[in-house]
């Protein structure tokens, strides 16, 4: 399991108990530090006094897909895991995973699970929408996708080993698409699973609009790096930030300590999540990168 952190000192500890629960199923636990200047590290180091399981690395390169690489680099195992921080995965995660792959997901390279929001007023709202779309098979069950979500996602090294030369590090594009995109490109089946669930903090919803569309155009730049940009997926992206307008709007005025609304906590500053984007790297593009491997 690789757990890429940057200053997570609030959310690493749960994030690390949830996997030590586990451990019966998870035979490693890497932490990679991306230059945190919080108490990440000491949270670590403190798990890891316990915990023989618990490793941690240092990754000097900023950016989630350099933590990511050096982590799958370092990792052991035919299947490797991958959460955020801020993931709390839920009881049996890892034993569905390794059951899917071994049984009904044989010649499937990769996959990925559900969600529901800790400290969220909508948590429940979701929960049910899951459950619903779970009984009509629209969602789960070992369907085929094309996408993993980095929060929430596993592969095997095999299918890392033969798209390991094509990702790419630029912090312009998210790094768990990209990495769907190459797997596709190899024809690496991806499945999302019913049992493969976690929790996640909801803290991107804090994300003012404004800084938001550059996480919509980062998604835009991930489909243009592989040609695969088409006026639905742009729509889609497009939508996805007035959705996201309305999303903000229902959580900046929660407040998850007291577990309800506040004004005193809408007029307080706003606590968003850092982006895991930058407008400070080069692109590289997938000929490119097929140029370098060869």
């Amino acid at each position: 399991m690789v757990v890429p952190a940057y200053n997570e000192e609030a959310y690493i500890g749960p994030c690390l108990a949830a996997l030590v629960a586990q451990s019966d199923d998870i035979h490693e636990i890497i932490v990679v530090n991306n230059n945190s200047t919080d108490r990440t590290v000491a949270v670590v180091e403190a798990f890891m006094r316990t915990n023989s399981k618990v490793t941690l690395l240092s990754e000097r390169a900023p950016g989630v897909a350099h933590a990511r690489n050096t982590g799958f680099r370092a990792a052991t195992g035919d299947i490797l895991g991958r959460v955020d921080a801020d993931t709390r995965v839920k009881p049996g995660w890892a034993r569905a995973v390794l059951d899917y792959l071994s049984v009904d997901g044989a010649h499937v390279g990769g996959v990925t699970g559900l969600n529901v929001p800790y400290d969220s007023p909508v948590r429940s709202l979701k929960a049910w929408w899951f459950g619903r779309h779970l009984k009509k098979g629209t969602i789960g069950g070992g369907r085929r996708v094309t996408n993993l979500h980095g929060a929430n996602m596993a592969i095997r090294r095999a299918a890392w080993r033969r798209v390991e030369p094509l990702l790419s590090t630029d912090a312009e594009l998210h790094e768990d698409l990209d990495l769907a995109l190459c797997l596709g490109k190899v024809d690496v089946q991806l499945a999302q699973l019913s049992d493969m669930n976690v929790e996640l903090s909801p803290r991107r919803a804090l994300t003012p609009p404004s800084e938001f569309g550059e996480y919509i155009e980062c998604g835009i730049r991930t489909f243009e790096r592989h040609d695969s940009m088409t006026d639905e997926k742009r729509k889609a992206l497009r939508l996805h930030w007035w959705w996201h307008i309305l999303v903000f709007a229902v959580y900046r005025p929660y407040d998850p300590r007291k577990k309800r609304y506040s004004v005193r906590y809408l007029l307080a500053p706003v606590r968003s999540r850092e982006l895991p984007v930058s407008a400070e790297a080069t692109s590289v593009t997938i000929e490119d990168a097929v140029e370098r491997a060869s």
